[in-house]
């Protein structure tokens, strides 16, 4: 991720809107005496935890902030001001809230300029609440904030019976603003075939919020969820790590991940976790649920869409619904692999359809094949270096396997048994072998018990350029994943490692 993500909850549980499924509503209309000792006892609260946070923004390395209230936090001036306290620290990527979206936009965001806030640091999560308000007013206000330069989605419960509401909100609604759907809890029954494609058609990530996430707290060391009492939790929906505090704590230490859970049950369990599609999806952050919209995708295979350990190359349900999304998004999905063209399309047999072809053999091999046409690049190789290596093979106990395209070839890999992986110093040791003229013409790389060469020029990065190149795109457009040393270039030409949007 970006950087470590902090879910705040304050002891803030009025509202201003009365949904007959909220509990929290009904506090908005008690006790007066009450509802202001919690207001001041909330505002003292999150001013203490900004303050807090600021102080330790390097420390922790805490890049972003989301408000995640039990009532409505943004009706609250102090919010305002908090937030734009956060989003002008230079450390701060992305401060925002969960908010009804009811508070009057105007003479809020002008208290938020005037406290220093930095609008494109500022995010919204806007709840479309069917019973308060109604299409056009909750679009209305949602068109202005992004006029405004604000970042945010807009979403709403997956009701059935409002599904023609939902409707016509993604109509009204910029097309820039991502329009989720939560899953509905407590319908009893699994939804039909027609409302899933139905709700699907407004959020082309819908399929995800019905696939089943099993709890894996190794995918959550970037992200904390705190209240205000001093409780921490790993997220919303995992058991309190610490407890009874009279006050926010100072962390020395962020804590360890822990989870008691079977599986994510809410998009901000499973929206949190550090993992391959949530990052593709929706940048560094992704918990705020901004889609990133890549025009263009780089998939490396082996450890990332496939895992090294699994022998069945089976790819997870949730990254295919991930890509799937992605495509229909609009996004050219590519993979970039060492692998050759043949080997990569087996392993990924079943998403093969979603993608264009893309950078094979470390980069030596380019293949596009879009809107009916077809491109391809080889980077070769000067065959006389075989003459060179083909005496080392008994020596390094190797054997040499060559790709070849009309004869001539592209990739060499020195191939050992499995149990005699190779050595960086042998391989170095091999290459500096062969004579200068050769060795500047190519490089090696390392996969286990394979010694792969290549052209000196032929390498993800590159292929990247030029593929962007065919596609009329820029790098900075892309997206890129993977797990090696070879992909480094790759997801820093891509802006895989950049600040949010």
């Amino acid at each position: 991720m970006g950087g470590y993500t902090v879910l705040y909850r304050g002891s803030l549980k009025s509202c201003n809107y009365h949904c007959s499924y909220c509990p929290f509503s009904k506090r908005s209309g008690g006790d007066r005496d009450v509802l202001n000792r919690e207001l001041r006892n909330d505002r003292k609260q999150w001013f203490s935890f900004v303050k807090m946070l600021l102080e330790r923004v390097e420390a922790t390395n805490i890049r972003a902030l989301m408000v995640t209230p039990y009532g409505e936090a943004m009706i609250h001036p102090w919010y305002w001001e908090g937030l734009a306290q956060l989003s002008r620290h230079d450390g701060i990527d992305a401060a925002g809230a969960q908010t009804n979206a009811s508070f009057s936009i105007e003479p809020f965001f002008e208290l938020f300029q005037k406290a220093g806030g930095k609008p494109e640091k500022l995010r919204l999560w806007a709840t479309f609440h069917p019973e308060m308000t109604s299409v056009s007013a909750f679009a209305e206000k949602c068109t202005r904030l992004w006029e405004l330069g604000v970042q945010l989605c807009a979403g709403a419960v997956g009701a059935p019976e409002n599904m023609e509401l939902l409707k016509q909100l993604r109509k009204e609604l910029p097309e820039g603003i991502y329009l989720w759907i939560n899953r509905m809890d407590g319908m009893r029954r699994a939804y039909t075939p027609k409302e899933t494609s139905g709700f699907a058609e407004i959020d082309p990530y819908f399929y995800r919020e019905l696939l089943p996430h099993p709890a894996n707290e190794k995918e959550c060391a970037g992200r904390m969820f705190l209240e205000a009492d001093g409780r921490i939790r790993t997220c919303n929906i995992a058991p309190v790590q610490k407890r009874g505090l009279k006050e926010v704590p100072v962390w020395e230490t962020l804590p360890a991940p822990v989870c008691g859970r079977k599986r994510c049950s809410c998009y901000l369990a499973y929206g949190g976790r550090d993992n391959l599609m949530n990052q593709a999806l929706f940048g560094p952050y992704p918990l705020f649920r901004i889609p990133r919209r890549p025009k263009a995708v780089f998939f490396d295979i082996m450890g990332t869409l496939v895992s090294d350990a699994d022998a069945s190359d089976r790819i997870s349900a949730e990254t295919v619904a991930g890509l799937s999304s992605l495509k229909k998004e609009g996004a050219v999905l590519l993979f970039a692999t060492t692998l050759p063209y043949g080997e990569a399309v087996r392993r990924c047999r079943s998403v093969r359809s979603l993608f264009c072809g893309g950078i094979f053999a470390a980069g030596a091999h380019l293949f596009l094949e879009k809107d009916g046409k077809t491109r391809e690049y080889f980077y070769y190789l000067d065959d006389v270096c075989l003459s060179f290596l083909k005496p080392l093979e008994r020596k390094y106990g190797c054997r040499i396997l060559t790709l070849k395209n009309g004869g001539r070839c592209y990739k060499i890999t020195l191939l050992r048994a499995h149990r005699k992986p190779w050595r960086e110093k042998e391989a170095r040791e091999l290459f500096d072998a062969l004579p200068e003229e050769i060795r500047n013409g190519m490089r090696y790389l390392i996969e286990d018990n394979c010694l792969q060469m290549v052209s000196a020029y032929a390498d993800k990065a590159g292929g990247v350029k030029k593929l962007c190149e065919w596609l009329c795109v820029s790098p900075e457009e892309t997206y890129a994943a993977g797990d090696s040393a070879e992909d480094v270039k790759m997801m820093e030409l891509c802006g895989s490692r950049t600040k949010d949007r």
